[in-house]
Order: structure tokens, then C-alpha cells, then sequence
């Protein structure tokens, strides 16, 4: 037997003993104990994972170890997945337009970020049911790229303002320099 089929029967173990049983894992801030200059508690965030039994209503909610991280290996890698498309662009949890029944339908096909689920072509958000919700992330983006654009505004007035305060200083100084030469 090699070493290989060693790790299957660990697999197929760990499948049986984990049958009604289910786990999520999540990132979860949690305070350090130190305080910041502002006066504000100082968070990190920390691996969790959230563990329920079929037929019990208890729910299991505890800092993740190496442990879950082998019993609950496939949950863990869709949490990595998932954090790693998240990073791609607006996760699906800052778009106030769907509830969390819609978010963990999307995450489900794959779709982690606003800018995926507007990507869709129109076919396939029909398709699977997301042609609402296409819809509401395409105008969502729309309306983010105006703000863009009136930030850049923004931004370039701060500049010009603080260009004409400098200006106005130097006048003054030269004012003030030409007053005293007469």
C-alpha cells in the first residue's frame, strides 16, 4: 500500500466520521486587549469555525485549529476559495441589494464579487436565476463609477486650493518685501 491510498482511507474516514455534521469557516475580528492612540480597542482577526450537528440546535462557534482545519479540509478550502475571489473586487456582502439567501445562492455558482455577478452574460444570469440581481450589480457599478469621477473632482480642488493658499502667501511675502524696499 502506498502512500497515497493511505491518505484516502483518511479521507474516506474522516467523511463518515463527519456525516450530520456541518462546518463554515470565517474570519472574525477579535479585540487584543491593547488600546490604540485614538482611545479605541485594538482588533485582529482570527480564524473561526462554526460546527453544527444535524438533529441538535446547538451551534459550535470556536477559534479554528490544525484540527478542523484536517477534519473539515473541503469546508476550508471553499472558505479559501471564497476569501481568495472576494480579493478580486466589491465582495457580495458590502451590495446592500441582496439579502444573505441571495448571497450564498451566487457564492454556490461561483460568483463571490459585484463585479463577477455583472459580468454575467444575460443568458446565463437567466439561466440561473440571477437576471434581478445582474441587473441591480450593473447599475450598482455604474453609479460607483460617477462617485469615482466626483472624487477625482474633489480631489483635484483640494490641489488647486492648496495651490492658491501658497500663492496667496507668496503675494503677501512680496507685498510685503516691495513695501519695505519703498
Amino acid at each position: 500500500m502506498g502512500i497515497e491510498f493511505s491518505h484516502f482511507e483518511n479521507a474516506v474516514s474522516r467523511q463518515s466520521e463527519n456525516s450530520g455534521v456541518f462546518a463554515r469557516f470565517y474570519d472574525k475580528p477579535v479585540q487584543t486587549g491593547n488600546i490604540k492612540k485614538n482611545g479605541l480597542p485594538e482588533f485582529k482577526t482570527k480564524l473561526y469555525v462554526e460546527i453544527k450537528v444535524r438533529d441538535e440546535r446547538d451551534v459550535f462557534d470556536q477559534p479554528a485549529g490544525v484540527e478542523h482545519i484536517e477534519r473539515f479540509s473541503a469546508e476550508y478550502n471553499k472558505y479559501l476559495r471564497q476569501k481568495q475571489e472576494t480579493g478580486k473586487g466589491t465582495p457580495l456582502t458590502l451590495f446592500a441589494f441582496l439579502d444573505a439567501g441571495q448571497i450564498e445562492c451566487c457564492h454556490l455558482r461561483g460568483i463571490f464579487s459585484v463585479e463577477d455577478l455583472a459580468a454575467l452574460e444575460d443568458k446565463k444570469a437567466d439561466m440561473l436565476g440571477l437576471k434581478d440581481e445582474k441587473k441591480s450589480a450593473c447599475l450598482f457599478l455604474e453609479a460607483a463609477k460617477n462617485n469615482f469621477s466626483i472624487a477625482s473632482f474633489e480631489q483635484k480642488e483640494k490641489y488647486y486650493l492648496e495651490q492658491i493658499n501658497i500663492l496667496s502667501e507668496e503675494l503677501k511675502r512680496l507685498k510685503a518685501n516691495d513695501n519695505e524696499r519703498k
